[in-house]
């Protein structure tokens, strides 16, 4: 992908995350959580002493290694504005008429989406598919 090719398909995702619908950020946010494997510990009686909470807990190896991997990968190579249009597409989702408590998942979920599409040429088909996941069973294609 040529590098304007690339920037405009990057803007065209986080124009479209700007538009998402409360139905979609709330299909997003499940299908994102789900993808994570979320395990919530046993409440631990040292933190509740401590007036703390145990937080959940992401499972997923490989969502977290592909994360981790394409993120590494945009750094090495020196793709700031992959990383950046990532961050502006979470925001996108935020800022969007999707009015939900917790958008989280679908934040997420549009970062990973936009970051991998924009570092398409560094990582594994296999992280490819890891990080779009939930924007394709949701918005379609990326």
């Amino acid at each position: 992908m040529s590098e304007d090719t690339s920037n405009t398909a990057l803007q065209a995702m986080i124009e479209r995350a700007g538009r998402i619908t409360a139905d979609e950020a709330e299909a997003l946010d499940v299908a994102w959580k789900a993808d994570e494997d979320i395990v919530v510990p046993e409440p631990s009686a040292s933190l509740a002493i401590q007036g703390g909470a145990d937080g959940r807990m992401v499972t997923n190896a490989d969502l977290v290694a592909a994360w981790q991997h394409a993120l590494d990968a945009a750094g090495a190579a020196g793709r700031v504005e992959e990383i950046e249009a990532a961050q502006e597409a979470g925001r996108a989702v935020k800022h969007s008429d999707a009015h939900l408590r917790d958008r989280a998942g679908a934040e997420e979920a549009v970062r990973s989406a936009v970051l991998a599409t924009g570092v398409r040429d560094l990582v594994s088909d296999d992280e490819y598919a890891v990080l779009t996941s939930a924007w394709r069973k949701v918005l379609g294609e990326v």
